[in-house]
């Protein structure tokens, strides 16, 4: 596994796991034994054992019943004591203490007795003899409660392991998801802010965790901040020299135009030189005063555009760009109206720059070929051209402002690379989405998706 949260899942669980299995093992190794035995030295049998010698005894005399008891396995020898009628412990053995008041009871007149032995369940018996001995004898036939519950444990192994199994599961996944899910949300943010999201804020979703994540968070949330408002301010002071500059490129038109009207001929190359780096400039200013200051604009769409009849008209207005090259449109429309919320003539201007795009990338005699397809909530628009495509690597790059691929570095071809950076932005603020991709056989596909109206089916 390789994410953080399997590792300390499966990691915690095998902890669990063998920690369980440990203290079981330590605990009743010795209880695994040969099955064929075990039952024989246990509860009813090991009392039926007793009694049956007990029988024997009175016939045979006290020596049968202590070459029986030498016989049994130690375990049962420390649950059985007999005393002979000098008091004597058949075996040697010391007699416990609390054993003492259970066998003064034992005589001719009261021939068995019960007690509780250090918490024990313990029977004892008063056997009388043919030579006219006796043999006084006590069985501790059970186990305490803290025995009893062990002897559970062990014979209730296999049910009890699964038990815990799916127990530990459960608890060490809770646990591996509460360490893990403060990451997981930091990584989405991370994400969303490298995306352009600069107005997410994770401190909202680790509310409630411990008090390093939320300074975490809290960095992390100012970290951004400053990015947004250095970012803000810095596409704001571009605007504000683009304005700055218009004033001058004005005058500057103006004395050109002057300066035509004077019909001195000798100037006619250098002052269309002029013209031309004079309309290069304008038209960047207008890009630039075109991309908007912030990447989420809260501003109302409060217009509606149908796309079929939009794509048409801009089709049409494209025409003499198109003929200029001899290229020409192919457009699929969709069958259903499709209308879509717009502000202005924002949409209108980022579909007419991928258009105009897509006619300066083709070749000449090329198509440009406008796919529109739809369904209940969204429509998407391809525009693919017959141009070359763009590199693999660039596809992402070439939405951000200002960047051209290598094949498209001179004014004539390259643009400024704003019109893309225009569009992008355009497109989200209306809640959609745009990307690229190479077609093979044909050239770069611009793909657009946009929310429909819900009056639209």
């Amino acid at each position: 596994m390789s994410s953080l949260f399997g590792r300390m899942f499966l990691g915690a669980w095998l902890t669990a796991m063998v920690m369980v299995l440990s203290s079981v093992y330590i605990t009743h190794f010795r209880e695994f034994g040969d099955p064929r035995q075990k039952d024989r030295w246990e509860g009813p049998e090991l009392f039926r054992e007793v009694t049956h010698n007990l029988r024997m005894t009175r016939r045979h005399g006290s020596d049968h019943f202590q070459h029986w008891l030498e016989r049994t396995p130690a375990k049962v020898q420390k649950q059985i004591f007999a005393l002979d009628r000098s008091g004597r412990e058949v075996l040697g053995r010391p007699i416990p203490q609390s054993m003492a008041p259970l066998i003064a009871s034992l005589s001719y007149r009261n021939r068995e007795a019960h007690a509780l032995v250090d918490k024990k369940p313990t029977v004892g018996f008063f056997v009388p003899q043919r030579d006219g001995g006796s043999l006084r004898v006590v069985f501790i036939a059970g186990k305490s409660k803290e025995q009893l519950l062990l002897r559970f444990l062990l014979d209730n192994f296999w049910p009890i392991l699964v038990l815990t199994t799916l127990a530990s599961g459960l608890a060490c996944y809770w646990l591996a998801r509460y360490l893990s899910k403060p990451l997981d949300n930091l990584r989405t943010a991370t994400r969303r802010v490298a995306a352009g999201d600069l107005s997410y804020r994770v401190a909202p979703t680790l509310r409630g965790h411990s008090k390093e994540l939320g300074e975490l968070a809290a960095d992390f949330d100012s970290m951004t901040a400053q990015v947004q408002e250095s970012m803000t301010e810095q596409r704001r002071l571009i605007k504000d020299v683009s304005h700055e500059l218009r004033s001058p490129l004005a005058r500057l038109q103006i004395a050109l135009g002057i300066a035509r009207q004077k019909n001195v001929h000798a100037l006619d190359p250098e002052l269309d030189k002029i013209g031309k780096a004079a309309d290069y400039l304008e038209d960047i200013i207008a890009d630039i005063l075109s991309l908007p200051v912030n990447s989420s604009d809260d501003r109302p769409l409060d217009d509606v555009v149908e796309l079929n009849s939009l794509l048409q008209a801009l089709t049409e207005d494209l025409g003499d760009e198109a003929r200029q090259k001899q290229v020409h449109f192919t457009i699929r429309s969709s069958d259903h109206e499709l209308l879509v919320a717009t502000r202005g003539s924002s949409l209108t201007a980022a579909l007419e720059n991928i258009l105009r795009n897509s006619i300066k990338y083709s070749p000449e005699c090329s198509r440009v070929d406008i796919a529109i397809e739809a369904s209940n909530t969204h429509c998407q628009i391809n525009v693919t051209d017959a141009g070359e495509g763009v590199p693999p690597a660039e596809l992402e790059a070439i939405f951000r402002p200002f960047y051209r691929t290598d094949e498209a570095r001179t004014r004539e071809s390259g643009g400024f690379g704003l019109g893309l950076a225009i569009a992008q932005r355009t497109i989200v603020q209306h809640g959609g989405s745009i990307d690229a991709f190479n077609v093979q056989g044909a050239g770069l596909c611009v793909r657009i998706k946009l929310p429909l109206l819900d009056e639209t089916f």
